[in-house]
């Protein structure tokens, strides 16, 4: 086995190579295509994302105009029909959503890795697209049996600590029971506990996808050799890039707030004193070409900011992957 090399991934997609423009151009094809699978959806299901809006409203409206505290009727309660279809509508968006998006990781995996295209900008329905979206499911069933886990002792520790103080009280008698402080600090040690190891556990994992991609076959949990003496490494590269996510995010919500506010103070100005009676009336006064041309570059924006974080944290995973095979740690099917 070589010698453990400098990883040095947290910018490793923005690399120069020889061909340029490849995951720019599978990242524009993947961008197209989820906007375009997004509008076929709210097209087939126009009348209930609108049964949806209404009921929010009227819940919302009848929660206002009820007495403080009292909860709705439950005839209002009962979403409509309309509602209840979006159900399987939105079941079998999202299982095309993630083929779509497997097919994009795969395609920046496998030039990151193995510097191979092919496809529509490089998505394509083969093997490598169907072993990233397999290791979804995977993540599913982990996550699944981790929040049993935190239920399981979570409860434990609830009623452990209730059965404490039931007895502290029958001792006591009337009294209060007062909680040990050694009882109490208790729940928060083992959030703790239960954060460090989702944090832990989902390091050593993240590479799953390009582990797959670098052997050439389904090789989930071969990631646990890849991050093997690299967790910290792999740890700071990804808190670099969340870190700097957040400030886009913020800047850019700053932003956003700035613009909607300049817009509202103008509109209102120009309405006068009486501000609009209905939701439909403030949306058409402030719903100007200019507010609408703005709210759209401002989620183009948005989304290309996702993208490179994204693109990004596949990089990280691809130079993980990429240095187990060199050292090697892992083998490439034949």
């Amino acid at each position: 086995m070589a010698d453990k090399q400098a990883l040095n991934a947290t910018f490793f997609a923005f690399r120069k190579r020889e061909k340029g423009g490849v995951l720019l151009g599978a990242t524009l094809a993947y961008a197209v295509l989820a906007i375009v699978l997004g509008g076929l959806f709210f097209f087939l299901n126009a009348q209930g994302i609108m049964d949806y809006v209404n009921w929010v409203t009227n819940l919302s409206m009848s929660a206002g105009a009820g007495k403080p505290g009292a909860p709705p009727s439950m005839e209002m309660m009962m979403p409509p029909a309309g509602v209840m279809s979006l159900i399987p509508a939105y079941i079998l968006f999202i299982l095309f959503y993630y083929v779509l998006f497997a097919a994009y990781e795969a395609a920046c995996l496998r030039w990151l890795i193995r510097g191979e295209t092919g496809g529509l900008l490089g998505l394509t329905l083969g093997a490598d697209t169907w072993r990233v979206y397999f290791g979804y499911w995977v993540w599913l069933f982990l996550l699944i049996a981790f929040y049993i886990v935190c239920a399981i002792v979570v409860g434990g520790t609830i009623f452990s600590m209730a059965a404490v103080m039931q007895g502290d009280m029958s001792n006591a008698g009337p009294a209060v029971a007062i909680v040990p402080p050694a009882v109490a600090i208790v729940p928060f040690v083992l959030v703790l506990v239960l954060l460090i190891g989702l944090l832990y556990f989902g390091v050593r994992f993240a590479p799953a996808a390009a582990t797959s991609i670098a052997r050439r076959r389904f090789a989930f949990f071969d990631a646990w050799k890849v991050t093997k003496g690299r967790l910290w490494p792999l740890f700071g590269a990804y808190l670099l890039l969340f870190l700097m996510y957040v400030v886009a995010a913020i800047v850019i919500a700053m932003a956003f707030g700035a613009l909607i506010g300049a817009n509202v103070a103008g509109q209102m100005g120009g309405l006068g004193a009486a501000p609009p009676e209905t939701p439909e009336a403030a949306f058409r006064a402030f719903a100007t070409p200019q507010m609408l041309a703005s709210v759209v570059a401002v989620y183009a924006l948005i989304l290309g900011v996702v993208l490179v974080f994204v693109v990004s944290l596949f990089g990280v995973n691809a130079r993980a992957a990429q240095a187990a095979l060199e050292e090697g740690r892992i083998q490439a099917a034949t």
